[in-house]
């Protein structure tokens, strides 16, 4: 076990090391790069998520999932056994989080514009059958 932890937890390897040096000089512009991306599929999604009936959605300042409400469930894991089960959209359920997040639904949007783009139309073929 003592053996384990040393070469686990205490020496980080070569290779490692070279790859902490390179992040520390030539990060910044992939850093940039992603805020950029994540900033716009954020503003793209959370428009797209207010512009249907029985959502809403606040801007998220720090974080790469929209969190938001669907008005009217009372289950947040049926609701989205339903969207993948019926219109192949998987979200976490509010419920996952917490009690607090019972009515809430989270999506991750980390993906491509137009994977997000689909999966808000999937959502909103739902919405208009719930």
């Amino acid at each position: 076990l003592g053996k384990l932890i040393e070469y686990n937890t205490s020496c980080a390897p070569v290779f490692v090391q070279r790859a902490g040096i390179a992040a520390l000089k030539q990060g910044e512009p992939v850093i940039a790069r992603t805020v950029a991306r994540f900033r716009k599929a954020r503003d793209f999604l959370v428009r797209e998520l207010n512009a249907i009936d029985g959502i809403s959605a606040a801007l998220p300042s720090g974080t790469m999932y929209a969190f938001f409400k669907v008005h009217g469930i009372t289950d947040s894991l049926e609701f989205c056994k339903r969207l993948v089960r019926d219109a192949g959209l998987g979200l976490a359920p509010g419920s996952a989080f917490g009690a607090h997040g019972e009515g809430f639904v989270r999506w991750c949007f980390a993906a491509n514009d137009e994977r997000l783009a689909e999966g808000v139309r999937r959502l909103r073929s739902m919405m208009v059958r719930k």
